[in-house]
């Protein structure tokens, strides 16, 4: 189960990387500036990184598809 030292852990090392995660208690509310909601409560801690992975590939494909157009 999701914790808040759990979100925090998560939260710090993505920012290793320079993704920066907002988080109000123990929901997320953006991801390298990108809005969001996911409560963490509701997902594992595998599942949450995963998710957050997922958001990140969007927002790549995004800025190539912006850069080739």
């Amino acid at each position: 189960m999701m914790d808040q030292v759990k979100l925090q852990s998560i939260i710090k090392t993505f920012a290793e990387y320079n993704i920066k995660i907002e988080a109000h208690d123990m929901t997320i509310t953006a991801i390298n500036g990108e809005s969001v909601s996911f409560d963490a409560k509701a997902y594992m801690q595998d599942q949450l990184i995963e998710l957050i992975c997922r958001v990140m590939a969007n927002q790549l494909i995004k800025a190539v598809w912006q850069t080739e157009h």
